[in-house]
């Protein structure tokens, strides 16, 4: 599943609407991969769309993000002078940060002391 966010730039800096996030999800065709959206008007910078889509690649769900924040801004005349300013994958910094603490080993070390003849040490 990827989150692809979608920044957008809305007249006078007025906020979007409170059904934003239905307004984008009820615009999604099947096929699309769209899971649940979350619409924050208040963020810094201006509105925020999160579109949770599920897709083969990162640039397919963006594809697919594109596509369904376009579709709305046509179709609801609510989101009329709405436009797109940027979109693309959001990056999620604690698990970053998390994996970089670790000390990269996916599994448990073995127990040096046993019989196998194919202990990793």
């Amino acid at each position: 599943m990827y989150l692809v966010h979608v920044r957008l730039r809305a007249p006078d800096q007025t906020s979007l609407p409170p059904d934003a996030a239905q307004l984008f999800l009820g615009c999604a065709l099947d096929g699309e991969g769209l899971e649940h959206v979350s619409a924050h008007g208040d963020a810094v910078g201006g509105p925020v769309v999160g579109f949770y889509l599920t897709a083969p690649s990162l640039a397919l769900a963006e594809r697919a993000a594109s596509a369904v924040c376009h579709r709305a801004l046509l179709a609801h005349p609510s989101l009329a002078e709405v436009e797109v300013v940027s979109f693309g994958a959001a990056l999620v910094p604690q698990h970053w940060n998390a994996l970089l603490r670790s000390d990269g080993r996916d599994m448990q070390m073995q127990d040096p002391s046993t019989t196998n003849p194919f202990h990793p040490f």
